[in-house]
């Protein structure tokens, strides 16, 4: 269980740092990942989701879905979606985070659905767990981030 990508993942629904607007799913999961692994998987992102889907999976990231997903897994729907198809990140539980019309309010797209209600995937991609040093950086770079909004909050 890649728990550091779940972690990252929870933030990134609230980070100034990620995508809030809607359709744009593939740009948010890219986000909480770079914010963890940085550039490490930069290669394989894609112009949506379907492609990059393929693309983690030709680079031997995919898990047979009779395996099922875990938390921190990275779930792509190759159908629907305008075309595009979408991408959800499982976190703890049966919750999967994403950017989705379905959250749209007005302001933010990012929100939780459960399992069922994100509904069946077509690919699972789990990656391998970040080295130490990427957590070290990531940890950093989060602590700044919250003292920057503590000092807004001040303001």
């Amino acid at each position: 269980m890649n728990e550091p990508l779940s972690t990252a993942c929870k933030q990134g629904l609230s980070s100034p740092q990620t995508e809030s607007l809607p359709h744009y799913c593939q740009r948010w999961a890219r986000q909480v990942v770079q914010s963890l692994y940085a550039a490490q998987f930069d290669a394989h992102w894609r112009e949506n989701a379907i492609q990059t889907g393929f693309a983690l999976a030709n680079a031997g990231l995919s898990v047979p879905l009779t395996q099922g997903s875990t938390v921190a897994d990275l779930l792509y729907k190759l159908r629907g979606s305008g075309g595009a198809g979408h991408v959800g990140i499982r976190i703890d539980g049966n919750r999967v985070a994403e950017n989705s019309s379905v959250h749209w309010d007005g302001h933010d797209a990012r929100g939780i659905r459960t399992m069922k209600e994100f509904g069946h995937f077509d690919l699972i991609i789990r990656l391998p767990l970040p080295t130490a040093q990427q957590i070290a950086v990531w940890t950093i770079k989060t602590n700044k981030e919250r003292a920057r909004l503590a000092e807004r909050a001040d303001v």
